[in-house]
């Protein structure tokens, strides 16, 4: 039986307390065919604390997760840029896992996604990371499970590549060695690449970068790894709306909070 690699999934929450129970319990079922994982449940400074949902969630699995909360007002990270990169950097180097994937709190993981990411990397020991197929579904109208069409942008390439501008997170998966040997990092703020707006940069995308400049490129699995979410409500930071438009879509999400999330 091929050895199960300890997988780290990062996993940003901000506000969304009933999306985020899909997500949560997508790790069950990728539990099924996969035990060994580590979930970092990162809190973005949230008025609806995720924490609970996932001790409620993964009670049988409490001992798997470690909780990061960032305190940061919606002034600072306007002014500063300030993201999670610093978070997941620290836990990276300190993490003792060897493949690492992000999670939204408005995906899901496909059931086998870490059953055959573990397949894929361990039979292919040369490959550094990797991107696989996902399916684009509205989580607030579908069940992630009805939804099985492998169309669209996101699923046009299977060559080895740069993932700039062509992969969301959620198809990304990479060795831990790509941080802690080759030195691929993210970026602590995203204020270095647009001072007048400096949430408006794609910190995945300067990962991505990260990636191929220190790694290569990123080879194809051929594989499902996650459902994407795409509804009218994300929190899209690198979208080009100015400050006072950015903190009003922040108001309304809050209030939708409690309904729609």
């Amino acid at each position: 039986m091929m050895e199960q690699k300890l997988i780290l999934i990062l996993l940003t929450y901000f506000n969304r307390p009933k999306l985020v129970r899909n997500t949560l319990n997508s790790i069950l079922k990728a539990n099924v065919n996969h035990q060994n994982w580590k979930l970092i449940f990162g809190d973005d400074g949230s008025p609806i604390p995720g924490e609970p949902i996932v001790r409620e969630i993964l009670s049988d699995h409490i001992h798997q997760v470690e909780f990061i909360r960032k305190e940061t007002t919606l002034d600072e990270k306007i002014a500063k840029g300030i993201s999670l990169g610093k978070y997941a950097n620290d836990i990276l180097k300190e993490t003792n896992a060897e493949i690492a994937v992000p999670l939204n709190d408005d995906d899901q993981l496909h059931p086998e996604y870490l059953s055959n990411l573990n397949y894929y990397l361990t039979e292919c020991p040369d490959v550094l990371y990797c991107y696989s197929n996902i399916h684009l579904y509205n989580p607030l109208t579908q069940k992630a499970e009805d939804v099985t069409c492998l169309k669209g942008p996101y699923n046009s390439y299977t060559e080895p590549m740069n993932l700039y501008g062509k992969c969301d997170a959620s198809q990304v998966a990479w060795r831990v060695s790509c941080n802690t040997e080759l030195g691929a990092w993210f970026s602590e703020s995203t204020a270095s690449g647009n001072p007048k707006m400096p949430w408006a940069t794609n910190t995945d995308a300067e990962f991505f970068n990260q990636l191929y400049e220190k790694c290569g490129p990123a080879y194809y699995s051929g594989f499902v790894s996650q459902y994407k979410g795409i509804h009218d409500y994300q929190l899209l930071w690198h979208k080009k709306a100015n400050a006072n438009e950015l903190k009003e879509y922040i108001t309304e999400a809050n209030k939708l909070a409690g309904d729609k999330f």
